[in-house]
Formats: structure tokens, C-alpha cells, sequence
């Protein structure tokens, strides 16, 4: 027979739950907020409260795991009370919606297109409470003239019935017609109330069968034969902004994990994305930035990089970004407290041991989490007051391991090489992109970007002597 848990094990459980590195701080409640000086969505969040009539379209770049997504929602919660704001994550709807991930790496253009009208759609009837009149059968025609010009056979494309596969959030129109607030859909798993943001996310009621995307076989078009789907969905776009008077930002998230001959096509092979008429926010992976520089046709490319959490002059010093896990980490801490009937251990967190965590993490969030996680469990089992010195050695032990696995004997050279340069220069060739790709090499935004490897690298495999 299991003996009970005691109040410092059903903390533990609770903070092993709310440090989950596939979940994104999407509730404003356990939001921390970067510095500004290197955070690239505060400049475009004061760009996008100037009146202007141009249309501004921004891709921000950075790998994996940085925090890009935690951002985005939190960038929306932010403007929502200037604009309607419809946010859709790509990735979620290929992983659940389509049920194919892999498909996201074969979009086209106008099939991207579609699916951003059937987002605007869901979001105009289900949120802000839109009549819609022809606009989504013009959308409809479009797609189904471009499938039987594939010669694909199929049922008629639903877009009433489609849009609702999409998961989106939702803000920016006063008395809109869904109460629900984004702090009100995990309100359950962390025990905090419900904040009134006006961010509400719109879940998916099923799977997208009916219309088939991301086909292997399906040729490329050019933009001039697929005209038709940008012009529904703008016709979308320019019906809700002459109803409610404020203009549409679109904000798309989920394009970082799409293969770089993807980002290719979508934004520099074609100009459909750029022709929106509204202004924009996509996240993508770094790597077009390096690859394609300034041909995105239309967008402005900003970079969000890893949490400064080292020192360009000394790397083995902790730098000024320690200050945003501290935060991150009360926040969650506050919010397992207000679930429990005891408050739980006084201090279970040292700020030593936090700060260490988030050196070792690299100032990546989603690494950083993961290690918070597997030193809760290490508390669990120990029934511990705190996250101890002991358990911080276990924890970066394991970490260590994964990051350093299948390194080979060059990549392990090249690593040291920068290691050692006083620069902390990015090396030339594609071995020090993938490194970057594989989240091995760090870019840090302090000053200049600058490189250096992933601190767990150096707690064993890389030794060299700094410059």
C-alpha cells in the first residue's frame, strides 16, 4: 500500500506539472517578461501602435525552445485592446487538425493562404460574432477551382466546416461574443483564476479531412494562377475592418519548424504572403535569415535570441539575464501555491539554484523548464524543503547527456574553436549553422550578436582554455 504524500511531495508534483517544456506560458499569470533592450517584439509592438496606413509585416527568427511562442501570445494580449488580433499556430493544427506534421514542410503558398481565411473566418463568426455574407464562398470557389485544376477528386471544400479545425486565439472587439479567457482554459491544471485578458482561444471541434494539404505530389504554382485565394481572403480581412472599424493583425505561429526549402518558397520564392492587406507577425526558423538574408519579399526579419544569461567578455560569468528566470520561476511557484491548501516549502527554490539552472540552460526557456521539471521530481523522491546543491549536480548531469550526445570529433573542434575566440565570432560554413540549428552553438543578443556553445557543453566535453 502507497503511503500518502506529505505537503512538500504534493508541491513537488504540482511544480514537476506546471514546469512542462511542451507548453508554452500562453496565461498571462506565468508570463516573464524580458528585458526590452533585447527583446525584438517590444520594437515591434511601439511600431504597431503608430497610425500609419502601410501595411508592416515582420518575420522574428529563432531557434526552438527560445520562447518565441510565450511571446507571441503575451505580444498579443498587449495590442489587443488597439487591434483584432486573430493568432494561429500552424504547427498544432498539422499535429492535430491534419494529423500529418510533416505536411508543414510541404505548403504551398495559396494553401497557406486558405488556411489563414479559414482562420479569419472562424475567428469573425465565433469570436467578434461577424454575419459573414459571400465572402467565405468566394473562398470556397477559389480552393475548389484550384483542386479540380489538380484534378483531384474530393467532397465539396467546407469552409464553415473547416474553419473549425483550426485552433486560434482571438482579441480586439469589444463585446465580443466568446467569454472565454485564455486564463480560463488551464485554470484547472494550475489553479489560477482566470484574468481577464481578452485573449481568448478558440479550440479545434475535430480533423480536417475534407480538404487535403501539404500532398507530396502537389506541383508548385505561381503566384499569378493562385491570385484568386489571396483575394478572398482579403476580401475576409476588409469586411471585418469596415464592420468594426479597427484594422486586422495576424499573427501565425508555428513556420520555425518548417524545412528551410519551405520557408524558401513561402516567403522568398513568393510575394502572396507579402500582399496581405494587413500588418503581421510570423514566427520562423532562423535559419532563413542566414540563408536568404534580406530576399523575404515583404517582411522585415527580427531575431529573437536566447535569454542573455552569459557575459560576452567572460562567458563563465552569469550575465544580466538571470533576473527573467528568477521571475519565471516565482510566477510558477505562486501559482502552485494558490492551488494547494499548504503554501509548501518556505524556500524551495534558492535563488543560487535558480540562477545556476538558467546559466546551464543556455538562456534557452524550454531547456531551462526541462531542467526545473527533473529537479522537482529529484525533490519528490527525496521529500525534499528545496532543490538542493545534490539534486542541481543530478539534474545538469542528465541534461548534460542529451546535449552532448552523437557529437562527433570536428563538431567538437569547431565548438572549441569558438570557445576560445575572443570575438565569439559565428563560424563560417554549414557544420557551425547546424550546430546553431541543433541548439548547441547559442546566439546572445548582449551588445552584438555573439556565439558560444551550450553551457551543459562545457561542464565536461569542452574544456579549452578561455581567451
Amino acid at each position: 500500500m502507497l503511503s500518502p504524500m506529505n505537503s512538500h511531495q504534493q508541491f513537488w508534483e504540482e511544480i514537476e506539472a506546471i514546469f512542462d517544456p511542451k507548453v508554452a506560458a500562453v496565461v498571462p499569470a506565468l508570463f516573464a517578461e524580458r528585458d526590452s533592450t533585447y527583446n525584438p517584439l517590444a520594437n515591434i509592438e511601439r511600431a504597431l501602435r503608430r497610425p500609419t496606413k502601410t501595411n508592416r509585416k515582420y518575420l522574428v527568427v529563432g531557434t526552438v525552445g527560445n520562447g518565441k511562442t510565450s511571446e507571441l501570445y503575451h505580444f498579443a494580449d498587449k495590442l489587443g485592446e488597439h487591434r483584432m488580433i486573430v493568432l494561429v499556430d500552424l504547427w498544432r493544427h498539422f499535429q492535430e487538425g491534419v494529423g500529418d506534421p510533416g505536411a508543414l514542410s510541404r505548403l504551398e503558398p495559396w494553401e497557406l493562404l486558405g488556411l489563414l481565411g479559414l482562420a479569419i473566418h472562424r475567428a469573425g463568426e465565433e469570436y467578434f460574432g461577424h454575419k459573414w455574407g459571400a465572402e467565405p464562398k468566394a473562398l470556397q470557389k477559389a480552393l475548389e477551382d484550384l483542386r479540380k485544376s489538380d484534378q483531384e477528386d474530393g467532397p465539396s471544400i467546407d469552409v464553415v466546416g473547416l474553419a473549425k479545425t483550426i485552433t486560434i486565439a482571438a482579441s480586439g472587439v469589444a463585446g465580443a461574443i466568446v467569454g472565454g479567457p485564455i486564463g480560463a482554459l488551464v485554470a484547472g491544471k494550475i489553479g489560477q483564476a482566470a484574468t481577464d485578458t481578452g485573449l481568448a482561444v478558440l479550440e479545434s471541434a475535430g480533423k480536417s479531412f475534407n480538404w487535403r494539404i501539404g500532398l507530396p505530389s502537389r506541383k508548385r504554382r505561381e503566384d499569378q494562377d493562385v491570385r484568386q485565394v489571396l483575394d478572398a481572403v482579403n476580401g475576409m480581412m476588409m469586411a471585418l475592418h469596415q464592420r468594426y472599424g479597427r484594422r486586422l493583425l495576424l499573427l501565425v505561429d508555428g513556420l520555425d519548424r518548417a524545412a528551410d526549402e519551405r520557408i524558401r518558397t513561402l516567403f522568398v520564392d513568393s510575394a502572396l504572403l507579402g500582399d496581405l492587406i494587413c500588418d503581421a507577425v510570423w514566427t520562423a526558423p532562423r535559419s532563413i535569415r542566414r540563408a536568404h538574408g534580406h530576399e523575404t519579399r515583404g517582411f522585415e526579419t527580427q531575431e529573437l535570441c536566447n535569454v542573455p544569461v552569459l557575459r560576452r567578455d567572460n562567458p563563465r560569468e552569469p550575465g544580466l539575464g538571470l533576473e527573467f528566470y528568477r521571475a519565471l520561476v516565482a510566477k510558477r511557484v505562486e501559482a502552485v501555491r494558490a492551488k494547494l491548501p499548504k503554501p509548501g516549502p518556505e524556500d524551495p527554490f534558492p535563488e543560487a539554484v535558480i540562477d545556476r539552472l538558467a546559466y546551464y540552460s543556455g538562456g534557452l526557456s524550454r531547456d531551462f523548464v526541462r531542467m526545473v521539471q527533473i529537479a522537482a521530481g529529484e525533490a519528490w523522491d527525496a521529500k525534499a524543503e528545496s532543490v538542493t546543491d545534490a539534486i542541481v549536480d543530478f539534474t545538469l548531469r542528465e541534461a548534460r547527456r542529451l546535449k552532448e550526445a552523437e557529437l562527433n570529433r570536428k563538431e567538437i573542434e569547431q565548438l572549441e574553436q569558438v570557445m576560445t575566440d575572443p570575438e565569439r565570432r559565428l563560424p563560417e560554413g554549414e557544420m557551425a549553422a547546424a550546430l546553431v540549428d541543433q541548439q548547441r552553438l547559442l546566439a546572445y543578443p548582449n551588445e552584438t550578436t555573439w556565439y558560444f556553445p551550450h553551457p551543459l557543453l562545457t561542464l565536461a566535453l569542452l574544456k579549452p582554455k578561455l581567451s
